[in-house]
């Protein structure tokens, strides 16, 4: 069996990642074009020494972090006219509102999460106010802790488990205010600058999207996994490979007007194609759960994969996940 230990790629982030996961063909050749060779990486280590930020449109940012054991991290910085909207905060692992600042010449941010989970929550801790879907903000609001980052994180010794950084980096506990919105909320940058919240259930009850009214960009968190009702006693309907494939439907009417499709992990900029294809899988999966490509373990929890076309990754789903029609 080959060894799918990945490549290394040149870093000169603080972080460095203990364990790898394999190499993904797709994921790979994008992140080390990209980090080696691309014009567009900007790096400010007196500012974040974890983060490398990458202006994809005018007035755009991904900002690239290496995870905690999740892979590759994404957030995106849009710059309005008069404020800016972060969309999720990474693990926490350098000052990513400062980096943020930085890009947005001191304008006000917006902090949005596309999802409660850790790795795109970190960094709330360094802002006042963040905004979560409803849906979601009761799990964000019972994991504002001191130690639910490190719980994770950190091994009983207090070292990093699963990517190395300076523990003396960890960002401050900081209670936030927890602001919800629902779907097609909008939020104004300034001067009708519209970015719209888009509900795209499954990863998590609350998981959604903002979809860019001026650019066309969408930014969609998470979305290649759904675990079932069991995820969330509240709104465990939610959690479902069928509630993903809903919400992409209401939107499907909508994909010519994406200009680019940008996930929390992995490779960015991809065609509103892959919107479809997301929907012709979660399709399959519904009609037939049992025609799965592979099963495994994640993060403790048994789950089936069913591949995306030409998206170099997979759905993954626990069988409760589908619901029979």
């Amino acid at each position: 069996m080959l060894d799918m230990t990945p490549r290394p790629i040149k870093s000169e982030l603080k972080s460095r990642v203990l364990f790898p996961e394999d190499e993904k063909p797709s994921r790979w050749s994008f992140l080390k074009v990209l980090r080696e060779f691309s014009s567009l990486r900007e790096f400010y280590p007196e500012i974040n020494p974890y983060s490398e930020a990458y202006q994809f449109r005018d007035n755009c940012w991904a900002i690239y972090s290496d995870g905690n054991g999740f892979g590759e991290m994404w957030n995106y910085l849009i710059v309005g006219p008069e404020r800016a909207m972060l969309i999720d905060t990474n693990d926490g692992i350098g000052n990513v509102r400062a980096l943020a600042e930085y890009l947005a010449k001191g304008k006000e941010i917006i902090c949005v999460n596309t999802h409660h989970h850790i790795d795109h929550i970190g960094g709330n801790y360094y802002f006042d106010q963040v905004f979560i879907h409803e849906n979601d903000a009761q799990i964000l609001k019972k994991n504002m802790t001191p130690t639910f980052f490190t719980d994770w994180a950190l091994d009983d010794a207090g070292k990093p488990k699963y990517t190395w950084f300076d523990v003396a980096d960890l960002p401050p506990f900081h209670e936030y205010e927890i602001c919800t919105f629902k779907n097609a909320d909008t939020f104004d940058l300034g001067q009708g600058y519209i970015v719209e919240a888009v509900h795209l259930p499954g990863h998590t009850a609350g998981q959604s999207g903002f979809f860019d009214h001026q650019t066309g960009c969408i930014f969609i968190g998470d979305v290649t996994s759904a675990f079932g009702p069991t995820a969330d006693p509240d709104h465990g309907e939610y959690c479902t490979v069928n509630a993903f494939r809903d919400a992409l439907m209401i939107l499907q009417p909508r994909f010519d007007k994406i200009s680019g499709v940008f996930p929390g992990h992995g490779t960015w900029d991809l065609h509103a194609a892959t919107l479809q294809y997301l929907l012709d899988t979660c399709e399959l999966i519904i009609a037939h759960p049992d025609w799965y490509d592979s099963k495994k373990d994640f993060f403790g929890t048994l789950v089936y994969t069913h591949n995306v076309y030409q998206l170099g990754s997979d759905m993954k789903y626990t069988m409760d996940a589908v619901v029979s029609e």
